[in-house]
């Protein structure tokens, strides 16, 4: 069983609710619905600064130059070590740099049609890349695009360097890159389509390797390891895909290789936050371990369980943290490293950020690492992405 140890509004406005948080090796950060970007201390939950308004209606909040298993040199991550992006629906993707004296972005990125954006990642391995996804303004099926920036480009901010427009029909809710082979990207999709592309290549067609059908508007997805996908719908039921990066598999012949169906019965919750891979210390090597982190408002818990296997939908140690966020949502969570010990972050629609002492593990187990998002209405809204 968890213990809380802090909390904090990092000052926030009353009825400010929080929904993404990030960490770098300065410090972490969390956005929330003020449009303010807040950075602190991930010992303590100390504020730091405040960046007023640092989207019109943000959206996003990612790390930037991360390391990805083993990918990006030390100089690109001491470079970028202080650096978050943001995003939002003013159509901006922004880079911060914390050491800045000023509180102004390091560098704008347009969306060409500045479409709100709903979805974003980075990733540094490969020529220091960022992916943004568009929300659907409309009605129906809408005009929706998949765009990649390179920073290293002489002049990022004109003009993207990969711009897929046909893929997909509705917002984009989930961006990933493959963490072994960084030019495959993946694209979740409220119209229920996973896409998975090749960025070395300009035409969408020649690009899109590989596409998933659930059948069901994605909550959120990604790589499950090197060689298969997870996709989480909007009505929590889960698939496992095997992953086929040449393009050598009929679309109908994409059938998962497994079919959880709703997870809520089978782990006891309301809603899932997401599913996190967090290193396997019990491994000599640094193996991911996948874990899903899942809530229940009434009960006002939140829990971490490990994925097993994905032939079937075993599940293994857990952990719990009582309290949660009360009544309200979690909508993010993150395992902290080793060098702030086996603790964890959680932000919810209560404006609050909690940490969390993991411990050893309690009877129910164990697990570690990483984040995302999870949304109700303030109940039936909780899956309209922003």
């Amino acid at each position: 069983m968890a213990r809380l140890v802090a909390e904090s509004t990092l000052d926030a406005p009353p009825d400010t609710y929080f929904y993404r948080l990030a960490h770098q090796p300065v410090g972490a950060a969390v956005i929330g619905s003020d449009d303010a970007l807040r950075l602190f201390d991930p010992r303590t939950l100390k504020a730091a600064a405040t960046i007023k308004s640092c989207n019109a209606g943000v959206t996003c909040l990612e790390t930037f130059g991360a390391r990805t298993q083993g990918h990006s040199s030390e100089h690109q991550q001491q470079q970028h070590q202080n650096v978050f992006t943001t995003a939002g629906r003013d159509g901006l993707v922004r880079l911060w740099d914390t050491r800045a004296s000023t509180r102004t972005p390091a560098l704008h990125l347009s969306e060409p049609r500045s479409a709100p954006i709903s979805a974003l990642i980075c990733h540094s391995a490969n020529g220091n890349l960022i992916a943004a996804g568009t929300e659907s303004t409309k009605e129906g099926l809408g005009d929706v695009s998949v765009v990649v920036y390179d920073i290293r480009s002489p002049n990022p901010s004109a003009v993207p360097v990969r711009q897929y427009t046909e893929s997909h029909t509705d917002s984009i809710t989930q961006l990933s890159f493959h963490p072994s082979q960084p030019d495959l990207l993946l694209s979740g999709s409220t119209d229920g389509l996973i896409s998975i592309f090749d960025t070395t290549q300009s035409e969408e067609e020649d690009a899109l390797v590989q596409v998933l059908n659930p059948r069901s508007a994605v909550h959120c997805a990604g790589f499950f390891g090197t060689d298969a996908v997870y996709v989480l719908s909007t009505d929590e039921q889960l698939w496992i895909y095997g992953l086929d990066p040449k393009g050598t598999t009929a679309e109908d012949e994409a059938l998962p290789i497994l079919e959880a169906g709703d997870v809520r019965g089978k782990l006891g919750c309301m809603y899932v936050v997401d599913m996190l891979f967090v290193n396997d210390e019990k491994q000599q090597q640094q193996q991911q371990q996948p874990v899903l982190v899942h809530g229940h408002n009434e009960n006002k818990t939140l829990e971490i369980v490990q994925v097993v296997s994905s032939q079937g939908f075993d599940l293994g140690e857990r952990i719990g943290l009582p309290g949660a966020h009360g009544e309200e949502v979690v909508r993010d969570l993150m395992i902290l490293g080793t060098e702030c010990g086996r603790r964890a972050i959680s932000c919810g629609e209560d404006g609050f950020v909690r940490l969390w002492d993991l411990g050893g593990g309690s009877g129910e187990g164990s697990a570690k690492q990483s984040r995302k998002q999870s949304r109700k209405e303030k109940k039936a809204d909780r899956y309209t992405p922003y």
